[in-house]
């Protein structure tokens, strides 16, 4: 099955869009071209083992709290959107559709800055670093399967630099750089699929929490192996409390010897550490929920995680 299809597009950012993003009506999970460096492990914010997580998950993804970067580039956006257009004398338009491109198991879709009339997609950057002339390895990536979705073959990039300058990037994607991409994601999505593991993809607890919210009044039966994982995981533990306390007592060492003084420094007058007052503020619940009882439980919030504990063998 091959085709190219444009779907509406939600409000930027909103639960819809990342739901859309993450896959089809039909549960097909879909690689975003934001995303798509990650399958290659050449992602800086993204790893694989994310992306994997992410898309093995039985809930789509939830909106983020908007960083700094963030709201500067989405602040940034249009005006540098019309610069663009303003520059090479072109109309350009930010689309209401995202673009989806499917080829068998591959199920990708982009969302377009901008496009114009002759269906060159414009991809808006802003950084704080000065631009080089060379695509970072995330937005070449990301490039490419957006020439995949809308059926281009190059890629107009407008960055805005820590300079304060509208560099003007052309991307040529080739047929082989399509082929090439669609067959890496669509492998990526079958090992997830498959609940296999590419060889990239390593991961944490944080990564299979996300992946397993949700604990069933079930049990599952380890062989040897995996036993040894849990006996390991239990002499780390151990190790860490060890840790833990002898910290705890080197620090009182040091503060005993220390007193009221706020630095310590070598005999040659380097500073060695430092222990000073620090003042912090925080919200005394306790007095606000006896003061205020139907206001603390109006803004209440019931959360769920897992807790992994040991057991005691016998």
């Amino acid at each position: 099955m091959k085709n190219w299809s444009t779907i509406q597009k939600p409000e930027h950012g909103s639960q819809d869009w990342l739901t859309a993003r993450w896959a089809d009506e039909e549960g097909n999970r879909r690689i975003s071209a934001s995303a798509a460096a990650a399958v290659y492990a050449e992602h800086p914010y993204i790893s694989a083992a994310d992306l994997y997580a992410e898309l093995a998950a039985d809930q789509p993804p939830v909106p983020m709290e908007s960083t700094a970067d963030m709201d500067r580039g989405n602040r940034l956006e249009p005006v540098l959107i019309q610069w663009a257009a303003d520059r090479d004398g072109v109309d350009l338009a930010t689309p209401d559709v995202m673009y989806v491109h499917v080829d068998g198991d591959a199920h990708l879709i982009a969302t377009l800055d901008a496009i114009s009339p002759d269906g060159i997609p414009y991809e808006v950057k802003t950084t704080r670093k000065r631009w080089t002339g060379e695509l970072p390895r995330h937005w070449y990536w990301q490039g490419v399967q957006q020439a995949i979705c809308a059926g281009a073959s190059r890629i107009e990039w407008a960055i805005f630099d820590s300079d304060l300058t509208l560099h003007r990037y052309s991307q040529y994607v080739s047929s082989d750089e399509k082929q090439l991409h669609i067959a890496a994601c669509a492998q990526f999505l079958r090992e997830v699929e498959n609940g296999e593991l590419p060889e990239i993809v390593s991961f944490d607890y944080d990564h299979v929490q996300r992946m397993h919210p949700q604990s069933q009044a079930v049990s599952v039966a380890f062989n040897e192996e995996d036993v040894q994982l849990v006996d390991h995981l239990h002499e780390v533990r151990s190790q860490i409390a060890r840790l833990e306390k002898e910290e705890s007592e080197i620090k009182g060492m040091i503060g005993r010897l220390m007193g009221d003084a706020d630095t310590v420094v070598d005999m040659g007058g380097e500073t060695l550490m430092t222990w000073k007052t620090q003042e912090r503020k925080s919200f005394d619940k306790d007095s606000f929920r006896e003061q205020h009882p139907a206001l603390y439980e109006k803004y209440q919030k019931t959360g769920s995680y897992r807790v992994m504990k040991h057991a005691r063998r016998k």
